[in-house]
């Protein structure tokens, strides 16, 4: 378990950069564990602002930090959402119209 402030916010800085990387490379179900990973990490962070409150400076400063982290993942996640949903729309698309030209095909 990750203890102290330096090795959390190291952990916490990586695991962005991590799943901002496995995002772009549409690599999503290793980008989901870096997710799980990441909350994991964050419950730590809550645990040491209860185990030790001298920290609460140190501990405000980077759950500052962490939030625009969140706010920055969650619009590269939300890019790579849409981006997924139009490529689906598409095979939908696709189909659709395969279905109807074998449809059209059978009657000629």
């Amino acid at each position: 378990m990750i203890g102290t402030l330096a090795s959390l916010d190291e952990a916490l800085l990586e695991n962005a950069r991590l799943m901002e990387d496995l995002l772009q490379q549409q690599r999503y179900d290793e980008a989901l564990l870096c997710m799980d990973d990441r909350q994991a990490l964050i419950g730590c962070l809550v645990q040491l602002a209860k185990d030790d409150p001298s920290q609460q400076h140190g501990i405000s400063t980077l759950a500052a930090r962490v939030s625009i982290q969140e706010e920055s993942m969650t619009a590269l996640a939300t890019h790579h959402h849409q981006a997924i949903f139009k490529q689906l729309a598409q095979v939908g698309r696709a189909s659709k119209a395969e279905q109807a030209y074998r449809v059209n095909s059978k009657e000629f």
